[in-house]
């Protein structure tokens, strides 16, 4: 046992001189193969080197390992980067990693990087904040919906949708006119979450929206919402010309289970499709006029 541990100190002491080779491949190769190690002296070594390093990839490479490794000093090194560092591909690495670490402490400032002058870095701090979870992102992620760039008010949208918040429903009634149909999409289904029902009338209003995936999004908030206002635009969507919408409202209008539906619904069983078929007869089902 004292020979394996011996060879072993003596393989990763030959590396540890690489880490500081003014070669930059050399030292991302050592980081590489210093990975296997996991001692006090190996890890000290790659966070010193993670301290002082000004390659890129290099210092993404010693940031994963040490993530790898639970090393916590890299939390308050990432910090740093995302606030101070003046390279974008740094700082938006720092946010994704912040993300995929988790811890709640990092939250201020991963929302105080939602500003950032880089869209990546932007981006990635949404999706961070959706990960971690923590509802005190929910106001730095209701600014962010107004970006100037709708990915970020997508990613920003998303985050909320898995922080599920229960106000500020006003600002995402202003997101269902938003120019991007992501955006629109999402907002719909976060207000059902949020039981917005005082946006119903907003949400009718866009059943009608250009995009398919908006309307699907719209019957799914209005099912979820539920309530005699919403019978007859989901009535409406029967019509609607793809299959998939038509097919929702059938479902929808079933789980609701207002008797205005019932005719509705039986005219629909002639549909041009099936799947649109199989879901109004499965939603007839609910009304128990069919005789066993």
């Amino acid at each position: 046992m004292a020979d394996d541990n011996n060879n072993e100190e003596n393989d990763f002491n030959k590396l540890l001189p690489d880490l500081k080779n003014n070669e930059w491949s050399k030292r991302a190769n050592a980081v590489y193969k210093l990975k296997e190690f996991n001692n006090k002296t190996v890890n000290d070594s790659l966070y010193d080197r993670l301290t002082t390093e000004d390659n890129e990839n290099v210092w993404v490479s010693l940031i994963n390992v040490l993530k790898d490794k639970k090393d916590p000093r890299i939390i308050d090194s990432l910090i740093k980067t995302l606030q101070e560092d003046e390279r974008d591909e740094l700082r938006r690495h720092s946010a994704y990693i912040l993300g995929e670490i988790g811890d709640p402490n990092t939250i201020e400032p991963i929302i105080n990087a939602l500003k950032d002058n880089c869209l990546e870095v932007r981006i990635n701090s949404a999706q961070a904040l959706g990960k971690i979870g923590d509802k005190k992102a929910i106001d730095g992620l209701m600014e962010a919906l107004a970006d100037e760039n709708p990915v970020v008010r997508k990613e920003a949208i998303s985050a909320l949708n898995l922080l599920s918040p229960t106000k500020e429903i006003d600002i995402l009634t202003r997101s269902l006119n938003d120019n991007d149909k992501r955006v629109r999409s999402l907002a719909a289904i976060l207000i059902a979450k949020a039981n917005g029902k005082e946006a119903i009338n907003e949400l009718i209003k866009i059943l009608n929206d250009k995009d398919i995936v908006v309307r699907m999004s719209v019957i799914y908030a209005l099912n979820k919402l539920g309530g005699p206002e919403v019978v007859d635009p989901l009535i409406r969507a029967l019509k609607d010309p793809y299959w998939e919408v038509r097919s929702d409202a059938a479902a929808a209008l079933g789980r609701l289970g207002n008797s205005e539906a019932v005719v509705p619904l039986l005219e629909t069983l002639k549909d041009e499709n099936n799947f649109v078929r199989k879901s109004a007869s499965k939603a007839l089902e609910n009304f128990k006029i069919f005789k066993d």
